[in-house]
């Protein structure tokens, strides 16, 4: 190959060149795809332009919070006023329920009631069934390809078959194309919003997620404007009975998924811009770093095809053919470094993917965003690498060139420039390895206020709901159980939303969270209490309770002693048997929110602590045991209570991962260039070092000397870098209202490190020039 050939002498560095760009390119390609993944949300749907989501502002207890959930009439009232909204639906969400289907039980299918008019707002292609008539009927189930597969093995057997959930029967009426992952919602079934006409009305509340069509003849933002003025106005007697100020915003449907600050807990799925902009960040550097020693390296190369320039210009070549010469090679070398780049991403994609626990789609490498990126790509390295050599050597004089009299280009501060370079990126990555990692520990170390160690949670049905207390006895009976109780609600997950006032200010009302637990629960989670005790088994039905946590009790300006006192409940007149200390129940890094513990004598989920040493799937069988003697097909869909809660720190365990492995990569790609440029100033070096070896310099003063330019150079990056980390790690501890310190070891220790690789990196070429022999080094021109 003609490339290889020109490079015959200089081979290491050609490799050095074209592995270092690859791995960069395959890296950076990776980090591309997902971010136009994530950008891609939402955009598939057909007149996604002229969808809008209804979010209700609530402003109370001095705090503004943003839901993505609305009151039935936002669906109900508020279409028939506007005329420019061509059509509206609700989404409600039922949660993962067991479907059966004759004898056999389908666990976790993910389903949501919807109005008629769903797929007149989200159209979708139906493989069964049409849109007209799919959910008209109030027993009707429209059921998704995936999951049609699944139950009946074909989608098209699916049609008319019946499916019983909840003791209810439906009919399945249509089968829909699964919804691509790139979509804020999903599902696996939906049922009719009249489906659960027999008890909406008991939700008057914020409880359905809202979408408008905006008719294509009207105004956008003046549609928007009104529907937020429209909606204010059916908020204002429902925000004032809480002494809050609730009012309407809306989002285009394609900014839901990262532009969006409403909040829709588990029905509908939201991205983390600054995760996307981390990563675009990262596909930066690394490319930066991979481009960057590309083209220093070829630049540091120019030198030695001075000679050949020089003898080509005296045979006659114009500089123009030694441009087109350079342009074809560094072309050539480069669509090399791109193939095995892309070939990489192929490779690694699936890694990648399960590495930050996100789908990376392949079909984006066909985007034309992409394919125009990499183009500029392509050709901005291409001119970069080639400039030096192909557009500075050639435009001398053989006899400059010869008589090497033309070089006044400081190539040397060019490279070191690069160095520095790089090194700052690898040392603010490396930095922020350390205070992601401090934060997450910092978090961790946070008193979680109760113990999920040993604990399992399983959503039950109807038949072992309706035989719970003999169930929890069976239990009870078994030596690994050491408590078990229920709750309509799972610790470390969801709440409800609740209005709280004192009996004196009843117009003062506060909107407060709430689990409603089972007598039992607070002591099985071990909740630590400051005054009063949980609730007990033979407390009448008829006096409510409550459990209020620290948060709750400032809210409110009650001082202590409050046991024995009441408040207004949403319930009515409720009595406070206990205060709780403070539980971390949402997210850690946030502050603890007012959360009220209410009694239930109803659970859908039941909660079984065992007994320390228990192994995890033996605990399970024996559970299973006891829960078949009342129902033989039951299927145990266990979560463990401390699962939950080390879910809460995957955003920063994934952040970590991202940041190492970006790191590495970085500490790779800088290295090879160093090496490669070590390489060539001491083999530059080499009559230099002959000298002061036969003028009784040690070994030690010439390694000493030729690695003292390199902790030099990362000094120099390290100073730079410094701001730069206190600057970005502050802005992003900030965002947290619980949030670690930053300490010197975070500023200090990456640079030890990135000091201690370098010269661990290099020093194999310096030994290698010191086991030379001087003399010889003398005797060359």
């Amino acid at each position: 190959m003609n490339i290889l050939r020109s490079y015959k002498r200089t081979r290491f560095f050609l490799w050095v060149n074209i592995t270092g760009l690859a791995i960069g390119l395959a890296v950076s390609i990776m980090l591309i795809l997902f971010v136009v993944n994530e950008l891609s949300y939402d955009k598939h749907f057909e007149n996604k332009e002229r969808i809008v989501r209804l979010i209700t502002v609530w402003e109370g207890n001095e705090q503004t919070t943003h839901y993505a959930i609305n009151m039935r009439k936002a669906y109900t009232e508020l279409p028939a006023k506007i005329p420019g909204v061509e059509a509206a639906v609700q989404l409600y969400q039922r949660g993962t329920l067991e479907v059966i289907q004759e004898k056999e039980r389908f666990q976790n299918v993910r389903t949501l009631c919807v109005d008629p008019e769903f797929f007149k707002v989200f159209r979708m292609k139906f493989v069964e069934g049409d849109a007209q008539t799919a959910l008209s009927n109030p027993n009707s189930i429209v059921l998704t390809r995936r999951q049609a597969d699944i139950i009946f093995g074909d989608s098209h057997s699916a049609i008319n078959q019946i499916l019983k959930i909840s003791d209810r029967d439906y009919a399945v009426s249509a089968v829909v194309e699964n919804l691509p992952a790139n979509t804020h919602f999903s599902f696996d079934a939906l049922l009719p919003m009249k489906s659960i006409d027999d008890w909406m009305g008991g939700m008057p509340g914020l409880e359905f997620l809202t979408y408008y069509l905006v008719s294509a003849d009207a105004s956008l933002s003046d549609v928007r404007s009104a529907i937020e003025k429209e909606y204010s106005s059916i908020t204002t007697a429902f925000g004032e009975s809480f002494s809050a100020k609730v009012y309407g915003k809306t989002d285009k449907l394609t900014d839901i998924y990262l532009h969006s600050d409403g909040f829709s807990g588990n029905i509908g799925r939201m991205g983390d811009m600054r995760f996307v902009w981390l990563l675009s960040g990262l596909a930066l550097f690394i490319l930066l770093l991979a481009v960057s020693n590309f083209i220093n390296l070829f630049i540091a190369q120019g030198e030695t095809r001075m000679r050949e320039i020089g003898i080509r210009k005296t045979n006659g070549a114009a500089i123009s053919d030694i441009v087109r010469q350079f342009f074809s090679e560094v072309s050539g070398i480069v669509l090399i470094a791109f193939i095995i780049g892309v070939v990489l991403t192929i490779i690694l994609a699936p890694y990648f993917s399960e590495l930050i626990h996100r789908e990376i789609d392949m079909v984006q490498l066909w985007n034309p965003t992409f394919i125009l990126s990499a183009a500029g790509l392509f050709i901005v390295t291409v001119v970069s690498s080639a400039f030096y050599p192909a557009l500075y050597l050639s435009r001398f004089s053989p006899l400059d060139i010869l008589g090497k009299r033309m070089i006044r280009f400081s190539k040397r501060r060019l490279m070191v420039g690069v160095v520095v370079f790089q090194s700052i990126i690898t040392i603010v990555l490396v930095s922020f390895i350390l205070i992601v990692n401090s934060q997450t520990n910092y978090l961790k170390n946070i008193p979680l206020g109760y113990n999920p160690e040993n604990v399992v949670t399983i959503p039950m049905n109807n038949t072992i709901r309706n035989s719970f207390d003999a169930i929890r006895q069976e239990l009870l009976s078994v030596p690994e159980i050491k408590q078990v109780s229920g709750a309509q609600h799972t610790f470390g997950r969801g709440c409800s939303g609740q209005g709280i006032s004192l009996l004196d200010n009843k117009e003062e009302r506060h909107s407060i969270n709430e689990y409603r637990i089972m007598p039992g629960v607070g002591e099985l989670m071990e909740l630590q209490l400051v005054e009063g005790d949980f609730f007990k088994e033979d407390a009448p039905d008829s006096i409510y309770q409550v459990v209020l946590n620290e948060a709750a009790v400032k809210m409110l300006g009650m001082s202590p002693p409050v046991v024995g006192k009441s408040v207004m409940y949403t319930w009515g007149i409720t009595e406070i048997v206990g205060v709780a200390k403070d539980f971390c129940y949402a997210y850690p890094a946030d502050k603890i929110a007012p959360i009220a513990l209410s009694k239930t004598n109803w659970g859908g989920t039941i909660y079984i602590r065992f007994r320390e040493g228990t192994d995890r799937r033996h605990a399970l069988e024996k559970t299973a045991e006891v829960f078949h003697q009342f129902d033989p097909d039951f299927i145990i869909n266990a979560t463990w209570s401390e699962d939950i809660y080390n879910q809460k720190f995957e955003t920063f365990a994934t952040t970590s991962r991202v940041i190492t492995l970006a790191s590495l990569l970085s500490i790779f790609i800088a290295m090879l260039g160093l090496v490669a440029i070590h390489l060539y100033t001491t083999v530059r070096r080499t009559k230099e070092i002959g000298i002061r070896r036969i003028n009784g310099a040690t070994p030690e003063a010439i390694f000493t000397l030729l690695t003292s330019d390199i902790v030099k150079w990362i000094v120099i990056a390290g100073i730079v870098a410094v701001p730069i980390i206190y600057y970005m790690a502050t802005h992003m501890l900030n965002e947290y209202s619980n949030h670690t310190s930053l300490n010197w070891t975070m500023f200090v220790i990456p640079i030890l490190i990135q000091c201690i690789i370098a010269i661990l990196a290099t020093s194999g070429v310096t030994l290698w020039v010191l086991h030379q022999n001087p003399v010889n080094a003398l005797k060359k021109e």
